[in-house]
């Protein structure tokens, strides 16, 4: 019986031991940012940067759509972000816990000084790169220049009467001004940004790497430390429309320039010619477009132009 009971316990099954037990990593502060077309690429940096944040994001679409439901769990997120113009213009008050800090979003035009915005009926009138105009070809098509005469227009002395090559001091001291009055320093990121390739795809569609630079910013006047810090995510407005640097404009910023307009959501470019063309035939089938306001004077001024060389 002694064999057989020490077979038996031999052969039994050991009680599992217990787990050692592990510390749990602290509970990520929630925050909650509403921001222009960069927010996905900001959401993404801000939670690829950090482990102790997560990010929920929505654009100005979705914000207003859910805005009442984001309201009422408005006190669940440790911290608010907004870019100024949602944070002025919200149906909710996103501050009445305390935890808003005004974002600016990435605006530079020293690149792309041409592109201009028109609407119809009162709506962003899309062309063959969506929102993004050039206001030289909208001029030239008041002023009833065909393709041909347009296409003449894109060349140096043009862009020089223009202003198309004084842009880039008031666009930085714009651009680094409005992020420093609300608390954010940009201007050493500011500074690597410039030495490569141009930093902005158009007017408001910066590179990936300005977008992380932004998240960076963010994070350290949070006091948080950005564990990831040479980490990209996926840069999305890359698949977007892209508006060429021209050549001339290029040649003086010291970035390569070009003349291809890159179709958004495709691997498409077209050429000069075929941008202007397709432009041309989107205005003569919509009556009643305007210009922005911000674009008015430097209409009136490329119409100018032109009707001394017509």
């Amino acid at each position: 019986m002694d064999i057989l009971r020490a077979l038996r316990n031999r052969l039994a099954v050991p009680r599992e031991a217990p787990l050692p037990s592990v510390p749990l990593r602290g509970v990520r502060q929630r925050w909650l940012l509403l921001y222009n077309c960069q927010v996905l690429g900001l959401a993404n940096s801000l939670n690829l940067l950090s482990d102790e944040i997560e990010v929920e994001a929505r654009d100005p679409q979705a914000f207003r759509r859910e805005a009442d439901a984001i309201g009422a769990r408005l006190s669940s997120f440790d911290r608010v972000l907004a870019a100024p113009q949602l944070a002025r213009d919200a149906p909710i008050d996103l501050d009445r816990h305390g935890t808003l800090w005004q974002l600016p979003t990435l605006s530079f035009s020293a690149y792309h000084p041409d592109i201009c915005y028109l609407q119809h009926e009162g709506k962003a009138l899309k062309g063959p790169l969506g929102d993004y105009h050039s206001l030289i070809a909208w001029a030239a098509f008041r002023s009833g220049l065909d393709v041909a005469a347009t296409l003449a227009l894109y060349r140096e002395d043009v862009y020089a009467q223009l202003g198309y090559f004084d842009r880039w001091d008031a666009a930085r001291d714009a651009m680094l001004g409005t992020f420093a009055q609300h608390g954010f320093d940009l201007a050493p990121h500011f500074v690597q940004w410039t030495r490569g390739e141009a930093f902005m795809y158009s007017i408001n569609h910066p590179r990936i790497a300005c977008v992380r630079d932004v998240a960076r910013c963010v994070l350290a006047r949070a006091g948080i430390q950005a564990v990831y810090e040479d980490a990209l995510p996926q840069d999305n407005l890359a698949n977007g429309p892209i508006f060429p640097v021209y050549p001339e404009i290029g040649a003086r910023l010291g970035v390569q320039g070009s003349l291809l307009f890159k179709l958004g959501g495709a691997y498409r470019f077209l050429r000069l010619a075929d941008y202007v063309e397709a432009s041309f035939r989107l205005y003569r089938d919509h009556d009643g477009i305007t210009i922005r306001n911000e674009h008015a004077a430097l209409q009136d001024a490329a119409m100018t132009l032109i009707g001394r060389h017509a």
